[in-house]
């Protein structure tokens, strides 16, 4: 019995309310996990390319991800290749994370090399590093040879995950064009029911075949993941190193979890098959929903440990993209492989010269779908491509480039379905004989999209570009360079080479006309640590020709965000103050985070990436007859739910507040912040502490206890004391607190001056 068109629509919106359920009760079942892809160098100590004066008694290195123990340690040689650790290496016990070996005894002066190798419990994946370091002496050039670790753990790893990925977008690509191309684009044609049941019987076997393959890929993934950690031939990978594999790992537990529910989709697939012969609408269609979900379900697993979800900051933000651009390829590519082997049986059944009929009503709905599809993988895949390449000279490693190959690919794609859209579809409804070309133009689209799927293969398998291009020092600058103009000074400052280990400071003075300032009596200059409170050096900056100013060993002993504070004396002008901060990376070769995507920035992106998808759906959902149809309905109402997210998101990120008693003053001591500060100082604290700060002010005659010195006062406390002091007051002084008068930004440039004072 043919159903209305109005049931019809009905069960396509409780369809896509189904996909979006999906979704949803997907993240619940599977929380994402922190994960990252390999186990990478963060940190080290001694620091790679590090010169020291003593001979440390211990390697210990600071990994991205956990490791299993006995998988995992740590070698350290001399120049000749000899070991010199105590072969006692070990996972620490409370943070997985960290591995260290003890060395002998004093070691001699040289060059030493510290090889690692590690399993990560997440992914899976085993891979191989080295580092230098040397005592009593500069580096050595004679280092030892160490290989270089393989493009890829295993040269079948990619192979195995393209067909998984073949197999699950088949699967719900399929299940999808049934639900929401085929079926309701036939309803509104009569005498359709045959070849409506002859498309679903296809599309039970495509099912199940993309069911089959995706097992038969997880089977093969299996067995090249044990091969590849254990590092034996695939025969002899079957036994312990499989059953180490699922039980020692999260990556199998990963793949136990998704098998399991690719083989639960047989389940109501293998009941459709049976059932055929006598249909039922409502059971049909609760077994098709089911299959899609669980598939859905099943998919996620791969996200959760993908290379997003090892984006440090943004692992949520990065795991929900990333699912977010499998379902839509699942959706656009899957259903391009069902529409591919549905065409032959439209040809064959359709209606008596109704053929024109059946493919115009059935293209300009899939258009719709794959026009939806195609715009969320354009917005979700710039956002991957930021979160894992983040500097555009990291294009030229292999991931960069497969990426550039994949997006060459979905381009040609796109030129193919812009083609059965934009002329095929009019000429197929001016003229039927045009139909037949069909064939050609879509199997070419499903043909691409198997290559897509490869290449996606290959980029999941690779290791992220920006991890690359920190150990390879691609696009990280050979120096440091900045610019400030005060007081009518312009301090030009260059820091080679920017980088961990000992760094050359040189100094240049201008006045207005360009013209060297040779008058200086004095250069200040203040280099701090900003994520700890380690103190802050003094450098000593020498005059190289009056003009010009050095600092040769100004030592950078940790990777992370810096500080440098500078203040000009001159005899015939203020002092002339600014500062400026960077980040502080370790040497090429070292470590694989020292390019990283913002957090701050990455929470931003994802808000505008999920208001820039649901504007799409509400644009697209406008023309359908927006909320008064329920096909207008069904596009709109997740459009608007994305929307109103990420409005909600960017709205947070842009305005939220932040902890203002944190460790480090989010504003750099520059001129701006400086004037702002002085004037807050002449407003608040000037009549009791005095013009220049000795606590000699005419409102603090009488006090008791007298307003303190803050020349003596202000260096003794952090940052954050100093800021709790000027927002609350002290207790028993008659020290109160300007929280409800200033702002937190105006009390932290207010510390910024009272910094300056002396």
């Amino acid at each position: 019995m043919q159903l209305s068109s109005t049931s019809r629509h009905s069960n396509s919106w409780k369809n896509a309310v189904g996909l979006v359920l999906a979704v949803v009760i997907g993240l619940t079942v599977f929380p994402a996990q922190p994960t990252y892809a390999h186990a990478n160098l963060a940190d080290a100590d001694p620091a790679p390319d590090s010169v020291l004066g003593e001979a440390p008694e211990r390697v210990t290195i600071w990994f991205t991800e956990p490791l299993e123990p006995s998988l995992s340690d740590i070698r350290v040689l001399d120049s000749d290749g000899r070991r010199i650790d105590n072969d006692d290496s070990a996972v620490d016990a409370n943070d997985s994370k960290v591995m260290s070996v003890t060395l002998g005894d004093r070691l001699p002066n040289g060059t030493y090399t510290v090889g690692w190798r590690n399993l990560s419990t997440v992914d899976g994946h085993t891979i191989r590093g080295t580092f230098f370091f040397s005592v009593g002496e500069p580096l050595s050039a004679a280092q030892l040879d160490v290989p270089d670790e393989p493009l890829l753990q295993s040269p079948a790893e990619p192979i195995m995950r393209w067909i998984v990925l073949l197999g699950g977008l088949t699967v719900i690509g399929s299940l999808t064009f049934l639900l929401i191309v085929l079926r309701p684009a036939l309803s509104l044609l009569s005498g359709t029911d045959a070849l409506l049941a002859r498309l679903r019987e296809r599309t039970y076997w495509t099912v199940a075949v993309g069911i089959v393959v995706a097992l038969v890929g997880s089977v093969g993934h299996l067995l090249v993941q044990a091969s590849s950690v254990h590092e034996v031939s695939l025969l002899a990978a079957i036994g312990e190193p499989i059953r180490f594999s699922l039980t020692g790992t999260d990556w199998g537990r990963g793949w136990l979890q998704r098998t399991i529910l690719l083989a639960g989709t047989a389940g109501p697939v293998l009941a459709l098959l049976i059932l055929r012969k006598s249909p039922s609408e409502r059971r049909d269609n609760a077994l098709q929903v089911s299959a899609l979900l669980v598939t859905a379900l099943a998919m996620l697993t791969l996200s959760m440990t993908s290379h997003g979800a090892a984006t440090g900051g943004i692992e949520s933000a990065a795991v929900i993209n990333d699912y977010i651009h499998l379902l839509a390829s699942s959706i656009w590519v899957g259903g391009l492989f069902a529409f591919a082997l549905t065409v032959p049986v439209m040809f064959a059944h359709s209606p008596s010269g109704r053929l024109r009929e059946v493919v115009t009503a059935i293209l300009p709905r899939f258009s719709l779908v794959a026009g939806l599809s195609v715009g969320t993988l354009i917005i979700t895949g710039l956002y991957s491509a930021w979160a894992q390449v983040t500097i555009l000279p990291a294009l030229v490693v292999p991931y960069g480039l497969t990426l550039l190959a994949k997006t060459a690919l979905v381009g040609i794609l796109l030129a193919l379905g812009a083609t059965n859209l934009l002329w095929l579809t009019p000429a197929i409804r001016r003229d039927q004989r045009v139909a037949s070309r069909l064939r050609w133009t879509v199997t070419a689209e499903a043909i691409l999209g198997v290559l897509v799927v490869l290449a996606v293969g290959y980029l999941s398998s690779l290791e992220p570009a920006r991890q690359v291009a920190s150990r390879e020092g691609i696009g990280v600058p050979d120096s440091l360079t900045f610019e400030e103009t005060v007081e009518g000074a312009t301090i030009d400052l260059e820091i080679t080479p920017g980088q961990v280990g000992q760094n050359r400071v040189l100094l240049s003075l201008t006045n207005r006309q360009g013209a060297p300032i040779s008058n200086a009596t004095g250069i200040d200059i203040r280099l701090s640590y900003l994520d700890a409170d380690l103190g802050e050096g003094f450098l000593e900056a020498l005059s190289v020709d009056g003009e010009t100013y050095v600092v040769e060993e100004a030592p950078i002993n940790i990777a992370g965000p810096y500080q440098i504070e500078l203040a000009v004396r001159r005899p015939d002008a203020f002092d002339a103050r600014t500062a400026f901060r960077f980040e502080a990376v370790s040497g090429a070769g070292a470590t694989s985070v020292a390019i990283s995507p913002s957090e701050e920035t990455g929470k931003l992106l994802f808000g505008v990436e999920l208001a820039a998808i649901g504007f799409m759906f509400l644009a697209f959902g406008i023309p359908m007859g927006g909320w008064y149809s329920r096909r207008g309905l069904t596009v709109m109402g997740p459009g608007l739910s994305a929307f109103m997210i990420g409005a909600v998101i960017i709205f947070n990120t842009q305005f939220a507040e932040t902890d203002p008693t944190g460790e480090r003053n989010p504003f750099t001591p520059n001129p701006e912040s400086l004037a702002v500060g002085l004037e807050k100082y002449g407003q608040t604290c000037q009549t009791c502490h005095g013009e220049s700060g000795r606590g000699d002010g005419p409102g603090g005659v009488a006090l008791d206890p007298p307003p303190a010195d803050l020349i003596v006062h202000v260096p003794l406390h952090a940052d954050q004391v100093l800021f709790g002091f000027v927002h609350d007051g002290i207790d028993g002084t008659p020290m109160l607190g300007f929280g409800d008068t200033l702002s937190d930004e105006e009390i932290w440039h207010l510390i910024n001056y009272l910094q300056t004072l002396e």
